[in-house]
């Protein structure tokens, strides 16, 4: 394992399908007309998507995006000692196909596999354990990576499937003396798994405290209940009809957008800063893609030196939004304090800092 002195980010890399899809495309005709004005309004800011042509896989594209990193930081597949980040939406509940990625990229069978389950922050939080554990002496090296194939587990006659696109990014983190490299500094997570629900939000729902969980989620309908209990063999028996798994937002979750979405990334990153002592114009931010409404915000509230996002052209990629902006938009960084904003269904937004030079 290398004796140098710290970690950072040595490589980047990314992978996005060479299929495009405009506004104009058929898949969105239902959604024009059945999707109501107010998603229209919170769901917007898009031209382009990077989607996955049929027989396609995001496994594929993420291990392009690692191969891409692992060059860049002149680190052989032999020699990856830790994989961490997610597949999101993966064949299987488990494995996660981050285990077919090692398998793609050929990493040894030292090599643990580390799953990271916390979207869309997947990628915040993979840098951040892997900084812990080259820092504790546990391993010389890890490759991060991340993948997204939401335009196939979206509703096109809901607003969120407007935003729907697909992509991979990848980031290595090494030990090493090089000061140009970033570096995680310290990081601020706010969670929030309760909320009060106003009187005006939906007839149908009761106003007053109310339980984030399962509101904004990724699954299945059951179509047909069928007798799908387990017998006292301990044996699955009888039949069930189901839905494939595809992203729900329901009335409550749509409060939650447009109430946590705005103030909780912002809250995040404002306690971030100032335990830190930086002002906001001091710092880039590469943040979690949903909705210009968003985007806006967090620019407006935060008033940073730059936010960088891609919107327009990538939509969102889910949790690769940030590791494919950090790569393909890496140029763009003028501040050597970066800012990378996540936020997640739970409800929670994590804000991780990082810095290059001094």
């Amino acid at each position: 394992m290398s004796t140098r002195s710290r970690p950072g980010i040595t490589g980047r890399g990314h992978a996005l399908p060479a299929t495009i899809r405009t506004n104009d495309d058929p898949v969105f005709d239902v959604l024009k007309t059945s999707a109501p004005k107010e998603w229209q309004a919170m769901f917007n800011g898009y031209d382009r998507r990077h989607v996955l042509a049929p027989g396609e896989r995001i496994d594929t594209y993420m291990a392009q995006a690692a191969q891409a990193a692992l060059a860049q930081a002149g680190l052989a597949s032999r020699d990856v000692e830790l994989l961490l980040g997610y597949a999101s939406v993966s064949d299987y509940a488990m494995p996660n196909a981050l285990a077919h990625v090692h398998q793609l990229l050929g990493l040894s069978e030292r090599c643990w596999v580390l799953p990271v389950n916390v979207e869309y922050s997947n990628f915040n939080a993979s840098l951040l354990f892997a900084d812990a554990l080259l820092r504790a002496g546990r391993a010389g090296n890890a490759l991060v990576v991340c993948g997204g194939n939401w335009s196939r587990f979206v509703d096109y006659h809901e607003g969120p499937a407007a935003s729907a696109a697909d992509g991979a990014g990848a980031a290595v983190m090494q030990m090493t003396d090089d000061d140009g490299t970033f570096r995680v500094v310290d990081h601020e997570t706010v969670t929030v798994t309760q909320i009060t629900i106003p009187p005006s939000v939906d007839p149908g729902i009761a106003p007053g405290p109310v339980a984030t969980y399962g509101h904004m989620m990724m699954g299945a309908d059951v179509v047909d209940p069928g007798r799908f209990q387990p017998p006292p063999g301990g044996r699955w028996t009888g039949t069930a009809t189901y839905t494939q798994p595809y992203f729900h937002l329901d009335a409550v979750a749509q409060d939650e957008f447009k109430t946590f979405g705005l103030s909780g990334p912002v809250k995040a990153a404002q306690r971030l800063l100032a335990r830190q002592g930086l002002q906001a114009s001091q710092v880039t931010v590469i943040c979690h893609q949903t909705s210009r409404v968003l985007l806006d915000a967090w620019a407006r509230e935060l008033a940073p030196h730059a936010l960088i996002e891609t919107l327009s052209t990538f939509a969102n990629m889910t949790l690769a939004s940030i590791p494919v902006n950090l790569s393909s938009q890496y140029e763009r960084i003028e501040t050597d304090w970066l800012l990378l904003l996540g936020i997640g269904p739970e409800l929670h937004a994590n804000a991780l800092l990082l810095r290059r030079r001094g």
